[in-house]
């Protein structure tokens, strides 16, 4: 539990298995992962891939290519790069998509999402016995699906989070 990692060439490989995990990596190609709870996971070179199992992670890369994923509960994660791809299934996870040409998912009971103008967005909606109703993906045009605005997906359709 508490580790901290950090690692600043490229390549790096850092993994933490207690809660409340701080993994960090500055350099190209790191791999970052952390299965407990609360785990604190950024990147900043570029084709990083983040992972967490744990409720409440939080990720965040910024270089181009990232590939980050979450499981858990709560998770929140955040790309800057372009062409980043971003998984959240764990329920209340919010996803967010600075980068151009960007992909993200949030399968999640209550996730929201949000990305800028060209990159593509996909929600779950389900009922209030946890049954998937429905997945839908959009590409952000800047008309229909708004850039930089909170989405969740809400009978059928992608509705504006206040």
């Amino acid at each position: 539990d508490y580790a901290q990692l950090a690692a600043s060439g490229d390549s790096a490989q850092l993994a933490a298995s207690g809660d409340s995990a701080q993994l960090a990596a500055s350099g190209d190609y790191a791999q970052l992962a952390a299965s407990g709870d609360y785990a604190q996971l950024a990147a900043s070179g570029d084709s990083a891939q983040l992972a967490a199992s744990g409720d409440s992670a939080q990720l965040a890369a910024s270089g181009d290519y990232a590939q980050l994923a979450a499981s858990g509960d709560y998770a929140q994660l955040a790309a800057s790069g372009d062409s980043a791809q971003l998984a959240a299934s764990g329920y209340y996870a919010k996803l967010e998509v600075n980068g151009k040409n960007s992909v993200a998912a949030n399968i999640g009971k209550y996730g929201t999402i949000r990305a800028v103008i060209g990159s593509w967005i996909t929600l779950a909606e389900y009922d209030d016995k946890g049954v998937c109703l429905l997945v839908k993906s959009a590409k952000v045009d800047g008309k229909k699906i708004k850039a930089e605005t909170w989405y969740c997906l809400k009978d059928g359709e992608f509705m504006e989070v206040k």
